[in-house]
């Protein structure tokens, strides 16, 4: 492996190629699934009541990332997203994100 290759990778985690993937893999619409949704909903209470609470935890915040991501996405990217609300939401969604997988993982802990 050369510097070439080292910087081949390096660009794909360029900010306009992952927004082009994200809205290439249509991440924008997975606020909207249903299937997703009550998917995710199943694996978390699945996991929480056979007792893997730190599973349940790392799927709560995998997945409200997830959703903070493709409720920002749907609002748009670049000046039009932060007027629509886009940055607010990711960072709120985090926020929630962050909050319930803390709460699971350390504070609920019985």
């Amino acid at each position: 492996m050369n510097w070439s290759d080292i910087k081949a990778f390096i660009d794909n985690f360029r900010t306009d190629q992952i927004m082009q993937s994200l809205e290439a893999w249509n991440v924008g619409a997975l606020s909207a699934n249903p299937w997703f949704l009550g998917g995710l909903a199943a694996v978390v209470l699945l996991t929480y009541f056979l007792g893997m609470r730190a599973i349940s935890a790392c799927i709560v915040g995998v997945g409200g990332f997830m959703m903070a991501l493709s409720w920002a996405v749907a609002r748009g990217t670049g000046p039009e997203g932060i007027q629509g609300g886009g940055l607010y939401m990711i960072i709120g969604g985090g926020a929630v994100a962050v909050g319930l997988f803390i709460y699971l993982l350390f504070i609920k802990s019985e």
